[in-house]
C-alpha cells in the first residue's frame, strides 16, 4: 500500500478545546489513541486525509483486511465470535427505527456504501467516500429519484439547501469522520424542522470493550477516528441544538450506540427542491 497522508487533530471535537493524553494501551502505531483533557472524549489524535479513504484506505478493503488480521492475531476472537449473538438486540431497534423514520419525503444517506438502508417510499440520497462503493450504489439511488455523491461527507451535504431532509441516516459512518463537529452542524441546517438524524456509532463505553480491551471490535485503524460514549455524543449533539434520544439504553450486549438526533420543530419555511444536479 502506498504511504498513508494524514494530519493531526489538534482539537476536541465535542469541547473544542486543546490538550489530550495519549491512552497507550489502546494506541496502535502510528495511530496514537488520546483522551480529551478536559471532557474525557477519546479520539484518534492523527487521521489520514479524506484523500486516502477514497481509495487506499476504502471502507470495504479495511473490513476485509480488519477480519483476516483478527483471525491471525486476536487471542480472544473465538469467544467475541460465540457472543456474536448480542449484536442482534441492537440490530432489531436499529432497524426498526430506520423503517418507522424513512417513510416518505427525502432522506439522506451518509456513508451510504453500496447499496441503500433506506426502504422503498422516499426519494434516497447518497454521499460515500469510497469511490468503488459510490459507483456501485449510484444507480441504484438514481433509479428512485436520487442520486450519490462521491466525495467526503462535511463537502458533499453542502450541495443541498437547507430544510431539505425529512431525515437522514448516519448509520457506522460518524466514527470515521475527522470533523464530527462540522458535518452535524451542517446536516442540522439541512434537516426540515422536527427532522431528525438515525445514528449508530461503537459505544466506547459498552461492557464488551471492558471486557475485550485493545481487541474490542470497535477498535478500526485508522478509520475508525471517534470512540463516542453516550455522553460525549450527547454533549456534542446538544452543543449544536439538537434534541438527544439514546434508543438502546437497556441493552448491555450492544456494542453500539443507536440514537436519534431532531432538529428541533421551529416556523422556518421549507425551501423548495434544487434543480437537477449532476453526480460528482
Amino acid at each position: 500500500m502506498a504511504e498513508i497522508r494524514s494530519h493531526e487533530r489538534p482539537t476536541c471535537e465535542v469541547c473544542q478545546k486543546t490538550g489530550a493524553t495519549v491512552v497507550a494501551k489502546y494506541t496502535r502505531s502510528p495511530w496514537p489513541v488520546v483522551a480529551c483533557n478536559h471532557c474525557g472524549f477519546v479520539y484518534l489524535g492523527r487521521v489520514p486525509d479524506y484523500e486516502d479513504l477514497s481509495v487506499n484506505l476504502a471502507w470495504e478493503k479495511q473490513h476485509a483486511d480488519e477480519k483476516e488480521r483478527r483471525k491471525k492475531e486476536n487471542k480472544l476472537a473465538r469467544f467475541d465470535a460465540l457472543t456474536r449473538f448480542r449484536l442482534k438486540f441492537g440490530k432489531v431497534i436499529d432497524r426498526a427505527r430506520h423503517r418507522r423514520a424513512a417513510v416518505s419525503g427525502r432522506v439522506l444517506e451518509i456513508g451510504c456504501g453500496g447499496s441503500t438502508r433506506i426502504p422503498a417510499g422516499p426519494i434516497p440520497y447518497g454521499i460515500e467516500i469510497s469511490e468503488g462503493l459510490a459507483a456501485k450504489a449510484r444507480p441504484i439511488f438514481e433509479a428512485r429519484g436520487g442520486t450519490v455523491y462521491h466525495e467526503p461527507a462535511t463537502t458533499g451535504i453542502e450541495r443541498f439547501p437547507e430544510s431539505f431532509f425529512d431525515s437522514i441516516i448516519m448509520r457506522s459512518y460518524l466514527e470515521h469522520e475527522a470533523q464530527p463537529r462540522v458535518i452535524l452542524e451542517r446536516a442540522f441546517k439541512r434537516l426540515k424542522p422536527g427532522g431528525k438524524i438515525l445514528l449508530r456509532s461503537p459505544n466506547y463505553n459498552s461492557a464488551n470493550r471492558h471486557i475485550m480491551g485493545a481487541e474490542w471490535c470497535g477498535f478500526r485503524f485508522p478509520d475508525h477516528v471517534n470512540y463516542f460514549t453516550p455522553r460525549s455524543l450527547k454533549a456534542l449533539a446538544e452543543s449544536i441544538g439538537y434534541e438527544f434520544h439514546w434508543m438502546n439504553w437497556m441493552s448491555l450486549f450492544d456494542d453500539n450506540l443507536i440514537v436519534q438526533l431532531k432538529r428541533p420543530a421551529s416556523a422556518v419555511p421549507e425551501i423548495e427542491p434544487p434543480g437537477t444536479r449532476a453526480a460528482a
